[in-house]
C-alpha cells in the first residue's frame, strides 16, 4: 500500500513537470518550422519547403482585405476577394523570383497534437513589400513531426494601404 501511495504522488506531481517540458519542446519546433518556411522561400529550397506540410490536400486560401480588393475591381471587374492554392502552387509561383515573407507577433497554441499558429506577416518581392496582413496555420503532429495542414491569411497591399509601422515591431 505504502509502494502504491508513493508511486501515485511521484507521478502526480511529476507529471506537470514532463508536460512543461514537452509543451516547451513542441512550440519550439513549431517556431523552427515558421523560420524554415522563411528560408526556404529566400533560399529557394523547394524540397525543405514542401516536407513542411502535411500533403498535397491541405486548405490554402487567401482573402483581400477591403480597401486593396476595391482598388483590384477598379482595374478588373471579375475580380473577387478571395483565391485557394496548395503549397506547391504558391511556391512555384515565385521559384525565379526574390522573394522574402517576415513573421511577427507569432502567438502559438497547441496541445502535442495540434497546433494552431497566427502571426502578421509583411511579404517582399526585389526587397519592395508588395503585401501585409495576418496569417494563420494549423498544424498536426505526424509521426512526430509537426506538419502544416492548413494556411489561410489576408492580403492588404503596401501601396493601396501601407502597414503601420506598429504591427511589424519583431
Amino acid at each position: 500500500m505504502k509502494k502504491s501511495v508513493i508511486f501515485l504522488f511521484f507521478v502526480y506531481f511529476t507529471n506537470p513537470v514532463f508536460s512543461q517540458t514537452i509543451s516547451k519542446n513542441d512550440k519550439k519546433e513549431i517556431k523552427q518550422i515558421l523560420t524554415d518556411f522563411m528560408e526556404c522561400l529566400v533560399k529557394k529550397d523547394s524540397t525543405k519547403f514542401y516536407n513542411l506540410f502535411h500533403n498535397d490536400l491541405i486548405v490554402w486560401v487567401g482573402v483581400t482585405k477591403a480597401k486593396s480588393f476595391a482598388d483590384e475591381k477598379k482595374n478588373d471587374s471579375f475580380a473577387v476577394d478571395n483565391f485557394s492554392a496548395t503549397f506547391k502552387e504558391f511556391y512555384r509561383m515565385f521559384y525565379k523570383i526574390a522573394i522574402e515573407e517576415k513573421f511577427y507577433n507569432v502567438q502559438i497554441t497547441e496541445d502535442g497534437y495540434i497546433a494552431s499558429v497566427t502571426f502578421d506577416y509583411s511579404f517582399f518581392q526585389k526587397n519592395k513589400k508588395l503585401n501585409w496582413g495576418k496569417e494563420s496555420w494549423g498544424l498536426i503532429k505526424k509521426n512526430g513531426e509537426w506538419k502544416i495542414a492548413s494556411v489561410l491569411f489576408s492580403i492588404e497591399y503596401e501601396a493601396i494601404n501601407p502597414e503601420p509601422q506598429k504591427n511589424n515591431k519583431r
